[in-house]
């Protein structure tokens, strides 16, 4: 019996101590599963964190630059109505051409080369606000996506955080809780959706910023081309101005010149009149004397010398009748083209007159200057006075800063 004793107290000692090394292993084993497990979730909220940081300041940058390029749709429809301002206010109103379609010398053809440069133009803002508008709906489409993305992983950190939180000493486990389960992802496959939208929102970043490049190249071209266009337009308007101006000068002087060269003719034609009344007279008094002569008797009426200086000065003075019947023939035709040449100088005076007011009215309305009266169209102030004037400047697009727009929206 003590031997039995002696065997079954080994036993039960043996079984204690194994009893309780099993216990101690199970409690370490519990809290080693216990600290990984916190520490596995640590490390994964932390990952999720980083990434859903990422995504953030990526959404962030998007949504600046969905804001940037509506703001760049709305300067670009800014500028179409400002080209169709100018198209409609200067290109057609204050810088179109006469009703009679006039020579198209370098002013016509400088104004209908800005005008094209301006319908070019407008074609072009109105084919980029399009462009403008699908880049911002793909823009808005990328940060969509990255949203949800966020949400799924506030949501996963959430849940992480719960699980690290939770007492689950009165936990209740479903009994179905198996077939309930979700299939989860790999981490590789996890990481390569993560990388795919961070490259998705990059480009869109990157597309958005070189579109907008693009947009603000496109409006500081065009500032540059509208302004040189506009001062090549007003330099060569000066210049005919001036040119008329002095033609107009050239023409008065050349109409007090003709004036005074008709006046002339008509003293000379009088003084001619005069001298041929004159020598009209002297041939009847001759014409009289040789008919005084021949009523002599037969027999004493001889060619003598008296006779034949009398006939000699009749010839003489038809002679010099004649002449001068065809100089005043030829004073009086001198009269007739001198005084259409003066008609003539009088219908160009009124058209220069006319072009140097259309002229002038053209570069006070482009250049939004107060009309000023120049020398050679005071005479016509009244007929200018009679039409109205325009006073607006010409709408030019002006040079833009780099880092802001000089729109008001």
């Amino acid at each position: 019996m003590r031997s039995i004793n002696d065997k079954l107290n080994t036993e039960v000692v043996e079984q204690i101590n194994g009893s309780q090394e099993l216990v101690m292993l199970t409690n370490f084993a519990r809290e080693s599963n216990e600290y990984h497990y916190k520490k596995c979730l640590q490390e994964r909220i932390s990952d999720v964190s980083c990434w859903r940081w990422v995504l953030e300041d990526l959404s962030k940058r998007l949504d600046e630059a969905i804001r940037a390029l509506k703001y760049e749709e709305n300067a670009l429809r800014v500028v179409v109505e400002r080209i169709k301002d100018e198209i409609q206010t200067h290109s057609k109103q204050s810088s179109r051409p006469g009703a009679m379609n006039p020579l198209c010398d370098v002013v016509e053809e400088a104004i209908k080369q800005e005008y094209n440069f301006l319908k070019e133009e407008k074609k072009k803002f109105e084919s980029l606000i399009p462009e403008l508008e699908l880049q911002t709906a793909n823009l808005e489409k990328t940060k969509q996506r990255i949203d949800n993305d966020i949400n799924v992983k506030d949501q996963a950190i959430s849940v992480d955080e719960n699980c690290v939180d939770k007492n689950y000493s009165d936990a209740v486990v479903d009994a179905n809780w198996k077939e309930k389960k979700k299939k989860g992802l790999p981490i590789k496959k996890w990481e390569k959706r993560c990388l795919t939208l961070k490259r998705a929102g990059l480009r869109a970043l990157s597309n958005s910023i070189v579109t907008r490049q693009q947009v603000r190249g496109a409006r500081i071209q065009l500032s540059y081309a509208a302004q040189a266009m506009s001062a090549r337009v007003d330099t060569v308007l000066r210049r005919r101005i001036h040119s008329n101006a002095h033609k107009l000068d050239d023409l008065k002087w050349q109409k007090e010149e003709a004036i005074r060269d008709l006046r002339s003719l008509e003293e000379e034609q009088a003084y001619s009149e005069q001298n041929l009344i004159e020598v009209m007279n002297q041939e009847r008094v001759v014409a009289a004397r040789i008919m005084d002569r021949a009523k002599k008797p037969s027999r004493e009426l001889i060619m003598d010398e008296a006779n034949r200086k009398l006939r000699i000065q009749l010839s003489q003075i038809r002679t010099f009748s004649k002449e001068l019947t065809n100089n005043i023939d030829r004073i009086v035709s001198l009269q007739h083209a001198v005084s259409n040449a003066i008609s003539k100088i009088d219908c160009t005076l009124n058209d220069l007159s006319h072009i140097l007011i259309l002229d002038e009215e053209r570069l006070c309305s482009r250049t939004g200057e107060e009309e000023k009266k120049s020398s050679s169209t005071v005479s016509i102030s009244s007929h200018s006075k009679m039409k109205p004037q325009s006073s607006e400047q010409l709408t030019v697009i002006q040079e833009e800063n780099e880092d802001d727009y000089p729109f008001d929206f």
